[in-house]
């Protein structure tokens, strides 16, 4: 057939891959001038900086490395440690940082301070985790959200709110106030997995490396917003911005649902509107800069991660010291990405701002994701949609590549990929 993807995000992407491979004719429309995938990134000091950066648990990133090595992307892995700070009006004051050891890839305290004023209370905490994880997947409610486990479990506070909830906002780059309304299971899961011993992976080349293989062989209009999707007879007409209109046999729609009612024909499309627009979203600025005043005082203390927050835990940032994960970044300037940054970064110092745009998970999204699912089953349908928001949201790739297995499920297409381990290569030298 005949078929347009709307968006080339990566569940747009890995739609179009998969239904090339399984034959069909596939023309992708995008609305920004490059692909949407890699827009974002700058090449830096003639390095390669993706925002976001990804790297990636080879057990939460399953589909998504798998479909990395079916492109014949290698990986190479990443040793993630992290320093966490106390916030003060005139000082900061690092209280806890980790390493890696060698064998295993276990995180271990790594300065004498977390030990002896933190150690038991990080040592209880992560205990009375394990015990809560353990109870929770016994029970036979498990329809709870993250606000409701916590209620249940009185987890040792610096060790939840100083080390295990700053771990999810890095991943689920969410708003810490929405964050309690996810739904428990899939975060749990994510902390269970997160213990085991295996390095992340990231892939070499970056984002723009899985781009170019991704839209290998289909034709990309981008730079122009799609203006009319209609049904006509048996095909759907798809207009853009600069007049272009095409027919297809089939389309997908692989964008934020709360853009949708710009381009669907509002008659024609009036239920799936009123069902996609309840899906809701946020949005939060990642600031790629080369201002140090985000990581530890002192030089000795700098991690990958670097997590700063009030006593309170009610103020709180992460950054990503990227010369420590970016091989071609080594050797240049200390560079950074902040997400939702609470503390003054210097101005000159900023490279870029980027606004991401991410879906709110919440036990509504479960009803609404099944409705979604059950519509795209009608024998009649022209017109589908997926995107991370389209599955629990975690990790948000992951979540997108599995909304177009999704997709490919409804197509009969073949998923090839699936099972396929990711090809680790010889880490490279990293600015540790």
């Amino acid at each position: 057939m005949k078929i347009a993807v709307i968006g080339s995000g990566m569940a747009g992407l890995a739609t179009a891959r998969i239904l090339k491979d399984a034959g069909h004719d596939i023309t992708i429309f995008e609305a920004l001038a490059g692909r949407g995938m890699d827009s974002h990134t700058v090449i830096f000091e003639d390095g390669l900086i993706d925002a976001p950066l990804r790297v990636m648990n080879p057990h939460l990133w399953k589909n998504t490395l798998s479909l990395a090595a079916y492109l014949g992307i290698p990986t190479f892995p990443v040793r993630t440690y992290m320093a966490c700070s106390w916030l003060f009006e005139n000082k900061t004051e690092t209280w806890l940082t980790t390493t890696r050891s060698r064998i295993g890839n276990f995180p271990i305290i790594n300065n004498r301070k977390g030990i002896k004023q933190y150690g038991w209370r990080l040592v209880k905490g992560m205990l009375q985790l394990k015990t809560a994880i353990h109870q929770f997947f016994k029970s036979k409610n498990q329809d709870i959200t993250l606000a409701e486990f916590m209620n249940q479990h009185h987890i040792e506070e610096v060790f939840w709110h100083g080390a295990v909830m700053p771990v999810l906002y890095t991943i689920c780059t969410c708003n810490p106030k929405t964050i309690g309304e996810w739904p428990a299971k899939p975060l749990l899961i994510f902390l269970r997995q997160l213990t085991d011993g295996d390095a992340l992976l990231r892939l070499q080349g970056g984002t723009p490396a899985l781009v170019d293989k991704l839209i290998q062989g289909i034709e990309i209009r981008s730079g122009s917003a799609i203006t009319q999707i209609t049904e006509k007879d048996d095909q759907i007409l798809v207009m853009n911005e600069t007049g272009e209109n095409d027919y297809f046999d089939r389309v997908v729609v692989a964008t934020p649902t709360n853009k949708i009612d710009e381009f669907l024909d509002p008659i024609q499309f009036a239920d799936d509107i009123a069902l996609l627009k309840q899906f809701r979203f946020e949005q939060g600025d990642l600031v790629i800069h080369t201002d140090p005043s985000v990581m530890p005082p002192q030089r000795k203390d700098w991690a990958v991660l670097s997590y700063m927050m009030d006593r309170q835990f009610t103020r709180q940032q992460f950054t990503v010291w990227l010369n420590s994960i970016e091989p071609s970044l080594v050797g240049k300037t200390p560079v950074f990405q902040t997400w939702r940054p609470v503390t003054d970064i210097d101005p000159k110092k900023i490279i870029s701002t980027v606004t991401l745009n991410r879906a709110v998970v919440d036990s509504k999204t479960v009803a609404l994701n099944k409705a979604l699912q059950e519509r795209h089953r009608s024998l009649d349908r022209k017109i589908f949609y997926c995107g991370s928001w389209s599955c629990d949201g975690l990790p948000i790739l992951e979540s997108a590549v599995t909304s177009a297995m999704h997709i490919a499920e409804i197509f009969g297409a073949p998923l090839d990929f699936v099972g396929l381990k990711p090809k680790v290569e010889v880490a490279p030298e990293l600015g540790y």
